[in-house]
């Protein structure tokens, strides 16, 4: 007897019918406005993250391998809009799913699988993106770690300038001799000026 294969997650069968759907809808306003090539790129990205998730919480994650290089093909690529909520202007009936991804992005099961599997925000964060709605804060991505700032050299002040020399005080005049001590013997006065250096008239 074979053993039978583990059932799926609740929660992961609920996002591959919200997946359907979508698709489905995509495929709907493809067709109406004419969206040829458009709609299939957006059909197959949602497809593909959808298998993303179900690898991710059926099977054990298994090492990377280099995939060879394709062939490239003649004319321009067509590549996916990257604005925020683009899936939503150009099938505008999408619009209408985007409250049932926030139901499933909060539903008990699903917290608990993205606690514990942080690699399912790199699936969970561009679905949100696409369609236009903010993740939840379970898929928040963590604050990027600052860079160490450089240690401030405090400046050492420049020792403040030497003072301007001042007038050079002259002795104290000396002591006369026999007088007490600490008393200061008095120059006397200069003589007056004598007019003999000065011709009379």
């Amino acid at each position: 007897m074979t053993a039978a294969a583990p059932a799926s997650p609740g929660f992961l069968l609920r996002f591959a019918g919200f997946i359907a759907a979508l698709c489905a809808c995509v495929a709907a306003e493809g067709v109406r406005h004419r969206r040829g090539a458009l709609t299939v790129l957006a059909w197959t990205r949602l497809r593909r993250l959808c298998a993303r998730l179900e690898a991710l919480a059926t099977r054990p994650r298994a090492p990377a391998r280099r995939r060879p290089g394709r062939p490239g093909r003649s004319g321009p690529p067509h590549r996916l809009p990257r604005a925020h909520g683009w899936l939503r202007r150009a099938f505008p009936a999408t619009a209408s799913l985007a409250p049932q991804l926030r139901a499933l992005l909060d539903a008990p099961d699903m917290q608990a699988f993205i606690a514990a599997t942080p690699a399912a925000g790199r699936i969970l964060r561009p679905l949100c993106h696409t369609i236009g709605i903010a993740p939840p804060p379970a898929l928040a991505l963590p604050p990027k770690p600052r860079p160490p700032r450089a240690a401030q050299v405090a400046a050492t002040p420049d020792p403040p300038p030497d003072p301007a020399p001042g007038p050079t005080p002259h002795p104290p005049p000396p002591e006369r001799p026999g007088a007490p001590r600490g008393a200061v013997w008095l120059r006397p006065p200069d003589p007056p000026l004598r007019t003999r250096f000065f011709p009379r008239s």
